[in-house]
């Protein structure tokens, strides 16, 4: 659905057919999905230790897999999809990201709340 507005509505994403679009959505949901595993876990190995030191690693940890999963993240749209979906640049990579997230949190929210 993301990938679908920003081909619609903005210059950021340039997807050649819906096919590619549901692919490419699948795709970055997976992605997704891996980046914020590896989060979990470089916090799950950091947060036991004390002191300002492990704090300041684990924040560095925590953003440079943010950090480095959007580089990922395009190499294999690239890869998958070469010439038929074509996103600008990082930033725009991490602007649909960001809403990818914020969607998918928001749904699961509203989720949970319809029990």
């Amino acid at each position: 659905m993301v990938l679908g507005f920003f081909n619609d509505y903005t210059e950021i994403v340039y997807v050649m057919s819906f096919s590619t679009v549901f692919f490419a959505s699948i795709v970055l949901e997976i992605l997704t999905y891996l980046a914020f595993q590896t989060k979990g876990l470089v916090i799950a190995w950091l947060k036991d230790r004390t002191g300002s030191l492990y704090r300041i690693v684990m924040f560095f940890c925590v953003w440079l897999v943010m950090f480095l999963s959007k580089f990922i993240f395009i190499w294999t749209l690239d890869f998958l999809f070469g010439d038929y979906i074509n996103i600008k640049g990082f930033f725009g990579i991490l602007l649909v990201v960001l809403c990818v997230t914020l969607i998918h949190k928001l749904s699961y929210r509203i989720f949970i709340k319809l029990g």
